[in-house]
């Protein structure tokens, strides 16, 4: 299905699987490229449903493949909603740098003042962490709180979604500032890049301090009442989530659960529909909102060409500078590319989740990319 944000004149006519700039588009040549890519996908292994989303030029193109229960023949649609996973450190990011722009909170501020009790253990040797540490992930904070999810998801077992659920529920915003306070940093905040959704989390704890909110009455106020996406959210009401995906994990037969969210959610709690991305997408593409300049930010460079943002991939390429992030949980796994360049979006979204998915989502969008773009 195609969505027009934007009427534009007529293109010219060019076979299927020629490339096009921005100038010479065609809708449906667009649509070709998507089902070409998406048919592709549902046929590798595991694998039973995809979503795919382009934005170019102020158009929205979508379209679903595949089955979200396996044997039921109920392929996805524009109001499925998912759980985007670590895409929603990209919205987090987005808050705390609109609450830099408002100066509710700076960057290099020790993210103790915004704690209550003793945490005399984020620092090393009399350098604490910064805001900046927790959205670039060099904080030295670890992957997970609790501690035991550690590793977890490196099992690559078919219990893996039911113990995480386990943790999930025997877990408290309470208990994971308990853990905070005995968590042990062996480096210099800043000096490296370790990827901590602790972290993440944290920065939704700061958020809701400084603005007096929860981070929903944030995402709704900033992101889903400005901009249309009814479903960006962590909490979702009843009619949305019966609309949510159960994936699958691994090889599994059986759906995984859904997360829960015991914490903030900034890390990787917020569901979204395609359309929901697809407008998401839009608003990363104007690069006039002074928060989404900010937001784009090169913080903290990990290896040429890759730095990092307020929490967002920046690579710099032939196709020019360009922001990603992947997102998973036991059931779903996305992943988002944002194109200024050309005025472009892709966005990727599976019901299933394991070891290999990563590298097969990031293929397809990358095969789009060059069926869209020929440099």
């Amino acid at each position: 299905m195609k969505y027009s944000l934007l009427f534009t004149y007529l293109f010219l006519i060019v076979s299927f699987g020629q490339s096009f700039s921005q100038e010479n588009t065609s809708d449906d040549i667009i649509s070709r490229i998507i089902q070409k890519n998406g048919q592709k996908f549902v046929k590798s292994k595991n694998i039973n449903s995809v979503s795919i989303g382009i934005y170019k030029d102020g158009q929205v193109y979508t379209e679903h493949f595949g089955e979200i229960v396996k044997g039921k023949n109920n392929p996805p649609n524009d109001k499925t909603v998912y759980e985007v996973g670590s895409v929603s450190k990209t919205i987090t990011g987005y808050l705390v740098a609109k609450a830099v722009l408002e100066q509710k909170i700076k960057l290099e501020d020790d993210i103790r003042i915004y704690l209550e009790g003793d945490y005399s253990n984020l620092e090393y040797n009399s350098t604490p962490i910064s805001i900046r540490n927790l959205i670039t992930h060099t904080s030295g904070l670890p992957m997970f709180l609790p501690f035991k999810m550690n590793g977890l998801y490196e099992k690559l077992t078919k219990e893996v979604p039911n113990e995480y659920l386990a943790l999930e529920k025997s877990y408290s915003k309470e208990k994971f500032l308990d853990d905070l306070a005995s968590v042990s940093i062996t480096a210099k905040p800043g000096t490296n890049y370790s990827y901590s959704n602790a972290g993440a989390e944290l920065i939704g704890k700061i958020l809701e301090t400084v603005y007096h909110k929860s981070i929903d009455e944030l995402l709704k106020e900033n992101i889903s009442a400005k901009y249309n996406t009814s479903t960006t959210k962590i909490k979702l009401d009843s009619i949305q989530n019966k609309k949510l995906v159960r994936g699958y994990w691994m090889n599994s037969e059986t759906p995984a659960p859904n997360n829960l969210n015991p914490l903030w959610g900034t890390a990787g709690g917020i569901k979204m529909t395609i359309i929901d991305m697809m407008q998401y997408v839009e608003l990363q593409l104007n690069n006039k909102n002074p928060i989404i300049s900010e937001s784009h930010k090169a913080l903290y460079e990990v290896r040429s060409p890759l730095n990092i943002a307020y929490f967002w991939r920046v690579w710099k390429d032939k196709y020019g500078t360009s922001y990603n992030h992947h997102g998973g949980t036991s059931g779903t796994q996305n992943w988002l590319f944002i194109y200024p360049k050309y005025n472009l979006g892709i966005s990727i979204i599976t019901n299933q989740s394991g070891p290999k998915t990563p590298n097969l989502l990031s293929k397809t969008a990358q095969k789009i990319l060059k069926e869209l773009i020929k440099e």
